[in-house]
């Protein structure tokens, strides 16, 4: 067990959740894309903490690693509104174009 890497993906599993909750509905690709990092950091948390490999783990986290990749870009193109701030999120930020104004 590499308990540094464990606490690591949990904590990146917190802040995920906690952007989700945040977002809501109202960043449909965002909200997905930080729901597949919720699922990569637990598959990749779930591999570190066996000593054993975990290969149904290693494909999840493959699977959750293009899902959040795909659905950030498609946020990122749409113009969605983020999470904000980046460390403890507790609003919904301006999207580039309100910025803009």
């Amino acid at each position: 067990m590499n308990l540094g890497y464990v606490a690591f993906d949990a904590a990146v599993v917190v802040l995920a959740l906690r952007s989700l909750a945040v977002l809501g509905r109202r960043a449909p690709w965002t909200s997905l894309g930080w729901l597949a990092t919720a699922g990569y950091f637990s598959a990749a948390g779930w591999r570190y903490a066996h000593d054993q490999p975990q290969p149904g783990a290693v494909v999840f986290a493959w699977g959750c690693f293009m899902v959040l990749a795909a659905a950030f870009i498609v946020a990122v193109w749409r113009d969605e509104p983020q999470a904000e701030p980046l460390l403890w999120p507790t609003k919904l930020g301006l999207t580039r174009a309100q910025k803009r104004r």
